[in-house]
């Protein structure tokens, strides 16, 4: 099977619908049928607003599920966020207006953090067995939905990394020495169909919340999330091969690194980002984070012991 990648270069959040269908019919459309149970997983990592290029735009929400709802009848869409150590996904929701966008096109809500959840044999890296929500024992198809951004600890956040999100426990962080592993798990627990890349605004700066907006006017295509983010890497001048996550994950099946670009960008080199991301302050952001999260698991260990 080829991977196709599809990147489409954009004017902005208007007329984003018509892009969206381009680029889906790009990759060869979608294994869609009418009646189907959809899950759609943004990047809402934080209370930031849309502007600041940290969590999905609602504007790319809005015409996606135009675009849904003109090509199919009667799906059953659903959309995924966990709470995580500094995101309150059910407040970004309403503070954001994404409640009114689903509400506009009949798409539910559901935070996995709050709901059931089942245990999944995945013969991973870091788990044998992994606890994901129950909504994934009951979906036809998973669209995810990433922001294109670096990050201090994993250089880069895109398709891969978002199903990170899906894993539906607050602390997050105690993942974090392990996180490449625990990436390439939760892809092998929750491999999504469609990988859907809002790199309109990007973000770059090393930091997924606080860094610099970029605007890149990009939105990347495929159905392979590890060829996805090997493009996505390029972009932002990475050799793929330094980014362990996706390395783990291609090691352990998610998917594959070889990729052919369709649509009418066909060298990479059109589209490259300075990612803003010198060598000294990945080294500060990683001393930060370790000292962080020391004391965020000290704080974890204390609660649960007591």
């Amino acid at each position: 099977m080829k991977n196709l990648v599809n990147i489409s270069i954009t004017s902005g959040y208007e007329n984003l619908e018509s892009i969206i269908s381009s680029a889906i019919d790009n990759i060869g459309g979608l294994e869609l049928k009418d009646g189907d149970r959809v899950i759609i997983k943004p990047n809402l990592c934080n209370i930031r607003d849309p502007s600041s290029g940290a969590i999905t735009h609602p504007l790319f929400i809005d015409s996606l599920l135009c675009y849904l709802r003109k090509t199919y009848n009667d799906l059953q869409i659903t959309f995924i966020e966990s709470d995580a150590t500094s995101s309150r996904p059910d407040i970004t929701l309403k503070w954001f207006g994404f409640d009114k966008i689903l509400s506009k096109w009949g798409a539910k809500w559901y935070n996995v953090s709050n709901n059931p959840k089942i245990v999944r044999n995945i013969n991973g890296l870091s788990f044998n067995e992994m606890e994901i929500s129950d909504i994934f024992n009951d979906y036809d198809y998973f669209i995810t939905l990433p922001k294109l951004k670096t990050h201090s600890l994993t250089k880069i956040t895109v398709s891969l990394k978002n199903q990170f999100g899906c894993i539906p426990y607050k602390i997050k962080s105690k993942y974090h020495r392990n996180i490449d592993e625990v990436i390439a798990d939760a892809n092998l627990a929750m491999h999504p169909d469609l990988c859907l890349v809002d790199g309109i605004i990007s973000m770059g700066g090393g930091v997924a919340i606080y860094g610099n907006p970029i605007r890149s006017n990009l939105l990347i295509a495929g159905n392979d999330p590890v060829s996805v983010d090997t493009v996505s890497a390029k972009i932002f001048n990475y050799n793929s091969s330094s980014i362990k996550h996706i390395q783990l994950a291609k090691k352990v099946g998610v998917g594959s690194d070889k990729y052919i670009l369709v649509g009418n960008i066909n060298d990479i080199k059109q589209v490259r980002i300075d990612r803003e991301y010198p060598l000294i302050k990945e080294i500060i952001f990683n001393v930060g984070r370790y000292i962080r999260d020391k004391h965020d698991l000290a704080k974890y260990f204390k609660r649960i012991q007591s």
